[in-house]
């Protein structure tokens, strides 16, 4: 029962896949539950908790750390999209054109800010630089994820609005609820410490909304007759293969962000981490109205799998990194 518990944030996800398969039309553009307009709300509000959840005070402590921070984000926004790129060049005879970009997409997203905090500070790792490189992940994925995604894709799509055009509407959905939560919270920071639970949830559902939404559309639009379980198997296969070596050489390659052990175990989980929160919204706002291969639902596909896939290798190294952090 525990064990459900804890994965109740992946069981909903399944749940929104299902809901949407059998009954798209509550979620899908023009429907009753006009998408279209509470998609935004939704993630408006989840950046708003996120925000009135971070602590200012321990971000800014841990920002002095630049060898650490350096080496994180550059697997994040670099080595990691160049690693998936190899793997798609080699590999994509095998892969459809829909899932390679749903995989390039997973690989240039910021990494998680809650769970990843998280894991370092369960498995003994530096939960400050954590904290600091998840946020500022976050903050650089607001502009360099867009940047990625137009390089990527113009040539499967020419509908991409400006690069300006999408930082702003990024940033007034992801940054702006996130810096007025930062605002907010010296006001009520007892009572926000009491509130954690609600925020955490309500931020949860709002993620799930959105993917209803994202795979409802798909369905009004005909994507998974073209496609079916055939991308899911794909996608997973080449998710899993990606998540083994990503982990493995950010590990491999730690002792360049930090001697102590502590911080390379905050690195590990930084770098490896890939935001399903963050991912799915900015996916909702770069790729509305794409045609072709480019369609949202099989955009987050293989972000939906990377993080359950993330989480259970978690649950494997964790205790072996924790041994040596002790």
């Amino acid at each position: 029962m525990d064990r459900l518990r804890n994965q109740g944030f992946t069981l909903a996800l399944i749940a929104a896949v299902v809901a949407a398969f059998f009954i798209p039309e509550y979620g899908a553009r023009g429907g009753l539950l006009k998408s279209e307009t509470t998609i935004k709300v939704c993630i408006a509000i989840a950046f708003l908790f996120q925000g009135l959840s971070l602590k200012t005070r321990q971000i800014l402590k841990s920002a002095i750390n630049v060898r650490l921070h350096i080496f994180c984000q550059s697997w994040i926004f670099i080595l990691g999209p160049l690693l998936m790129m190899l793997i798609v060049f080699i590999f994509g005879r095998w892969i459809h054109d829909g899932v390679q970009a749903g995989l390039l997409y997973l690989a240039v997203l910021p990494t998680t800010i809650s769970s990843c905090i998280i894991l370092a500070s369960s498995y003994n790792g530096d939960a400050s630089a954590a904290l600091f490189n998840a946020t500022f992940s976050n903050m650089l994925g607001v502009f360099i994820t867009p940047i990625w995604c137009i390089s990527l894709f113009t040539h499967t799509s020419g509908e991409f609005p400006p690069l300006g055009s999408l930082v702003t509407k990024i940033s007034l959905l992801v940054l702006l609820p996130l810096a007025i939560g930062q605002i907010l919270r010296p006001f009520g920071r007892e009572q926000i410490a009491n509130w954690q639970t609600f925020f955490k949830h309500t931020s949860n559902g709002m993620i799930v909304f959105v993917v209803y939404a994202a795979f409802s559309n798909s369905m009004v639009d005909g994507i998974w007759e073209s496609f079916g379980w055939q991308a899911i198997a794909v996608a997973l296969i080449f998710v899993t293969v990606f998540l083994l070596l990503f982990s493995a050489l950010i590990w491999t390659t730690a002792e360049l962000a930090s001697r102590y052990i502590d911080q390379r175990i905050a690195a590990f989980f930084c770098s490896s981490q890939k935001t399903l929160a963050a991912g799915v919204p900015m996916a909702a706002v770069i790729f509305a109205g794409q045609t072709g291969v480019v369609q949202e639902s099989l955009i987050i596909l293989p972000i939906m799998l990377y993080h359950s896939l993330q989480l259970f290798l978690a649950a494997i190294v964790g205790p072996k990194l924790a041994a040596k952090g002790a």
